[in-house]
C-alpha cells in the first residue's frame, strides 16, 4: 500500500478484516499539505459486537412487526491503537470508505470520506465541533436510583466480574436517516465505539438486536426526557422482554428533549426492570452519541457523575462528566472504574454471568486482539502489549512447555493440581472450590446444604446465604438500621399494600396466615429505602414497590421464622418440608454440599 503522496490531504487505504495497517499523518488538517510523517494505527477486527442470536425488528404500513436474522451484515468495524502510542486508541468503520475517531496522547481526530463514494479521497482533521452546543445528562444522583432490584447473591470477587461479557443490547430508535441499511452502520459505528470505551473496565458490550419504529412510535415520544424513559421502561417490561433476551436496553431519537438533556437513566439497575436509558440523537457524529450511550450505559452500571475535585481524569473530559463537551470523551476517570467495581461487587448483577454467544460474521479470530476466540489457544495482544510469559503473541499459541496461559487454576503455565485451592470459603454457608488437575477454570461455586444452621443458630443456610431480617434491613436502609418490633408484622394480616404475604396482581394482596414472612418492618437507618418507596406505620417502616411480581420489600425466602423453620413461598415452614433433607450435616459431618 503507498503512502499519500506529499500535498494530499488524503488517506486512500482500507484495511480488510483481519489486523490491518493504516497509515495517517501526524499534523492532518484538509486544507494543509501533509508533511511526510506519518502515524501507524494497527487495527483488528471487532467480532465481539454482535451475538449469536442478533435480530433486526421493524413494521410494515399496517403495524405488522417483521424481525428478521439478517444473512448478510457488512461487518466491518475495528479498534486499535497507534504504535509506539500506549494511550492511543482507534475506532474505525470501513462501511463506506474509512469513517471513524482516534486519538493520540495529546490530540483527538475524525477520519471521513469526502464523498459517498467506497473509494476516493478522505480526510483527517481534529476533532473541533464547532456546531457543538452544549449538552447535558439529565440524572442527579438520587432522582432516577428508586424502586430498582436490590442486590442479589452473594458478593464475591470472581473471574466474571473481573472479565464480564454483556450481551446487550436493543436499542429502539427513530433518527434522521430512514436507510436501514444506513441505520444499522451508524447504530454499529455507535456501539463499535462503547465496546472500545468500555474494554478497560474489562467489560465487552454485544449487541443482540436493533428495533427501527418504522411505521410509527410505540410509545409517545415527547421532549421531556423523564416521561421518555418510564414509557420506554414500561414498555420494554411488558413488549420486548416477552420476546426479547437482553439486559439493557436503550432508546435513541431524533426527538429534541427539553434544554440541553440529551440522555437520562436510572442508576445501578443493570439485570432489572429498570435496566434502561433514553438518548437523543443530538449529533451527526456517531462518536458524539456512543459517548452519550457510554455515559447513560454508566448510569446502569452504578455509577454517578464525575465530581471534578474528587476524580481523576486523564483526558480533559472523562465519559461520566454531568455537561458533554465538544472534546469527545472516551475514557472513565478513577471514580467511575470505583464506582462500577463497587456496584459489582456489592450488587452482583447475575446478568453479567451469562456469556454471549457471538456472530461469526466475516473472518476468524484474530490474533493480537485481546480476546482468545475459537482455533487460539491464548491471546495477550500485540507483540508490544504482551505480558504473559506463556503466550507466544505472534501465533496466539502456547510457548513451548507450556499447558496454559490464564485462568484461576493455571499456575506458571502449567494447569495446577488437584489440591490447589482456587475459591476460598467466606462462611459457613460456602464451600472452598479446588482445582481438578485437568481444566484451567476454577469449578462451579458450591454452596453448603440449605438448612444448615448459620451466624450462631441465627438463621439457617440459603443458596450459600444466611438470611436475617436484620440483615435485609440494613441493606435497605443502611447499616444504622434495625429490625422493627414483631408487633409491626401484625400489619400483614391486613391483606394492604403496606402489609401481606402475596401480591398475585398489581391491586390484589393476600393477608398471611404467617405473618414473619410477608412484608419486612424495620426501624431507624435512612429516611428513605435503597430500593422501592417508603411506607410507614407508626414506628414501622415498610418498603413498597410498584411491580408485583418483584417486590424486594418482602421478607426474604429461606430467612428463619421459628425454631428449625424458614420462610418458603410466603409461608412458615419446617426445613425438611421446605428443603427435603433431613439432619445432612450429621450424616455428611459438615462436609453436605448443595449444587443450586
Amino acid at each position: 500500500r503507498s503512502l499519500p503522496r506529499q500535498g494530499s490531504p488524503v488517506v486512500p487505504v482500507f484495511p480488510r478484516p483481519g489486523s490491518s495497517v493504516v497509515r495517517v499523518p501526524t499534523n492532518p488538517q484538509p486544507t494543509q499539505t501533509l508533511s511526510p510523517s506519518m502515524l501507524i494505527l494497527m487495527l483488528s477486527f471487532n467480532s465481539d459486537i454482535i451475538t449469536s442470536d442478533y435480530t433486526e425488528t421493524h413494521y410494515k404500513e399496517d403495524g405488522t412487526q417483521v424481525t428478521e436474522v439478517p444473512k448478510e451484515i457488512d461487518h466491518c468495524y475495528y479498534q486499535g491503537s497507534i504504535v509506539n502510542d500506549s494511550q492511543s486508541s482507534a475506532s474505525i468503520s470501513t462501511c463506506d470508505g474509512l469513517r471513524g475517531y482516534f486519538r493520540t496522547s495529546a490530540q483527538r481526530y475524525l477520519i471521513e470520506p469526502l464523498s459517498s463514494s467506497d473509494v476516493g479521497d478522505h480526510a483527517v482533521s481534529t476533532f473541533n465541533d464547532n456546531t457543538f452546543t452544549p449538552a447535558m445528562c439529565g440524572v442527579t444522583n438520587t432522582s432516577w436510583s428508586d424502586d430498582f432490584e436490590p442486590p442479589t447473591g452473594r458478593s464475591r470477587s470472581r473471574s466474571a466480574v473481573t472479565q464480564t461479557k454483556i450481551f446487550f443490547t436493543r436499542y429502539k430508535r427513530r433518527m434522521k436517516t430512514k436507510d436501514q441499511t444506513k441505520l444499522r452502520q451508524r447504530i454499529f459505528e455507535i456501539v463499535n465505539f462503547v465496546n472500545m470505551a468500555y474494554k478497560p473496565l474489562q467489560t465487552f458490550i454485544a449487541l443482540v438486536g436493533i428495533e427501527i419504529w418504522s411505521n410509527r412510535d410505540q410509545i409517545s415520544v415527547t421532549p421531556p426526557a423523564g416521561k421518555n424513559l418510564n414509557a420506554f421502561m414500561n414498555w420494554r417490561n411488558s413488549e420486548l422482554m416477552t420476546r426479547k433476551k437482553h439486559d439493557n436496553a436503550h432508546l435513541i431519537s431524533a426527538i429534541d428533549f427539553e434544554g440541553a438533556t440529551v440522555g437520562l437513566a436510572y442508576i445501578g439497575t443493570l439485570c432489572s426492570g429498570h435496566s434502561v436509558g433514553v438518548i437523543q440523537d443530538h449529533n451527526d457524529r456517531a462518536i458524539a452519541v456512543g459517548a452519550t450511550l457510554a455515559h447513560e450505559m454508566g448510569h446502569n452500571l452504578g455509577m454517578d457523575h464525575d465530581d471534578s475535585s474528587a476524580c481523576v481524569c486523564t483526558e480533559d473530559s472523562c465519559i461520566m462528566a454531568a455537561a458533554l463537551s465538544w472534546n469527545v470523551p472516551r475514557t472513565f476517570s478513577s471514580c467511575s472504574a470505583t464506582k462500577y467495581h463497587k456496584y459489582l461487587m456489592s450488587r452482583n448483577p447475575s446478568c453479567l454471568l451469562d456469556q454471549p454467544s457471538y456472530r461469526s460474521v466475516v473472518t476468524p479470530a484474530v490474533c493480537g486482539n485481546g480476546f482468545r476466540e475459537t482455533g487460539e489457544q491464548c491471546d495477550c495482544g500485540t507483540l508490544e502489549e504482551c505480558t504473559n510469559p506463556c503466550c507466544n503473541a505472534t501465533s496466539c499459541t502456547l510457548k513451548e512447555g507450556t499447558q496454559c496461559a490464564e485462568g484461576e487454576c493455571c499456575d506458571n503455565c502449567q494447569i495446577a493440581p488437584r489440591t490447589k485451592e482456587c475459591r476460598r470459603k467466606q462462611d459457613v454457608c460456602d464451600l472452598a472450590e479446588y482445582c481438578n488437575g485437568e481444566s484451567t477454570d476454577c469449578p462451579e461455586d458450591m454452596f453448603a446444604v440449605n438448612g444448615l444452621p448459620c451466624d450462631s443458630g441465627l438463621g439457617y443456610c440459603y443458596n450459600g446465604q444466611c438470611p436475617q431480617r436484620m440483615d435485609q434491613c440494613v441493606k435497605m436502609y443502611g447499616s444504622s438500621a434495625i429490625e422493627a418490633q414483631r408487633s409491626c408484622y401484625k400489619q400483614n394480616t391486613r391483606g394492604v399494600y403496606y402489609g401481606f404475604c402475596r401480591r398475585p396482581s398489581k391491586d390484589q394482596y393476600i393477608p398471611c396466615q404467617d405473618v414473619l414472612c410477608g412484608k419486612l418492618f424495620c426501624q431507624y437507618g435512612n429516611d428513605n429505602p435503597n430500593y422501592g418507596r417508603m411506607v410507614t406505620v407508626g414506628n414501622c417502616k415498610a418498603a413498597f414497590f410498584g411491580d408485583h411480581t418483584k417486590d424486594y420489600g418482602q421478607v426474604e425466602t429461606g430467612t428463619e421464622c421459628g425454631n428449625g423453620k424458614v420462610c418458603s413461598q410466603n409461608q412458615c415452614v419446617d426445613l425438611k418440608t421446605a428443603y427435603r433433607n433431613v439432619n445432612c450435616s450429621a450424616k455428611c459431618a459438615g462436609h453436605a454440599v448443595s449444587t443450586h
